[in-house]
């Protein structure tokens, strides 16, 4: 109870911040949804530390803020937090996990917390789901707790989440709806660019940040696609300004 209350003292502090400073945007490249070697082994070249390579890498694409976001596994994010010091990149925290909605049982979330957690933040928050060390990797695993369990638990680490590939098949199309009306999301990573036209016309009065992370499965992957964000700045408060959940007049 006490993690979330601060969550939503954080969320209140996101919008009562004044105007001007928070009009005070530049758009920034994120590229959040990147495999791991942890994941992959892509990364797997002889003679090269593969946190720092991925820096280095970031930073010749472009790229302002990146996650690595394998998963049910954090176990990389720390070594990934620490190449990233005293460099450009932004490093959030993150991981993914599949849940159950409905009759969708592919309801993939990206899920981040603040640069402040680490690997062993995110192993608690993954323990709390009922995941545990022998599942970390498992990317067919589905969370089995109702899905508002899954927020709950995710607003007590203070996380924020971003639904991610929900317009690959049909089953996850078909979850969207509950995703926008029922609990209040309003950012979504797409697999396909022409998908927006289907939150135009199912909600044109709705404003949505929609928008694709590379998914890189291979170095050449990583910064293919990215997101330019309008923000204050690459930190995960300003992260949370854009993945806001809204039910009504309420942010979650």
């Amino acid at each position: 109870m006490k993690k979330k209350k601060l969550r939503e003292e954080v969320v209140k502090e996101v919008l009562k911040a004044e105007p001007a400073k928070r009009s005070a945007k530049k758009k920034f490249n994120f590229d959040l949804r990147i495999q791991s070697p942890a994941a992959l082994g892509y990364f797997g070249i002889q003679g090269i530390d593969t946190a720092p390579a991925l820096i280095r890498l970031a930073r010749v694409k472009g790229l302002d803020a990146i996650a690595i976001t394998d998963f049910y596994d954090g176990r990389y994010v720390d070594r990934l937090k620490a190449a990233g010091e005293g460099t450009s990149i932004a490093v959030i925290p993150g991981v993914s996990i599949r849940a159950a909605l409905g009759d969708c049982r592919d309801v993939v979330l990206l899920c981040f917390f603040s640069e402040q957690n680490g690997s062993d933040e995110i192993s608690l928050f993954l323990h709390d789901l009922g995941v545990f060390e022998e599942d970390f990797g498992n990317a067919q695993r589905v969370v089995t707790m109702p899905f508002e369990q899954v927020l709950s638990v995710l607003d007590e680490h203070q996380g924020i989440a971003i639904p991610s590939r929900m317009d690959k098949t049909p089953s996850q199309m078909g979850a969207i709806p509950s995703l926008v009306d029922d609990y209040g999301f309003r950012a979504f990573d797409l697999a396909h660019s022409d998908s927006g036209e289907f939150f135009k016309q199912r909600w044109p009065k709705e404003k949505f940040s929609l928008f694709s992370f590379s998914n890189a499965m291979a170095l050449a992957q990583v910064g293919s696609r990215v997101a330019k964000l309008a923000t204050p700045d690459t930190t995960f408060a300003s992260l949370t300004q854009v993945a806001l959940r809204s039910v009504g007049d309420r942010h979650i």
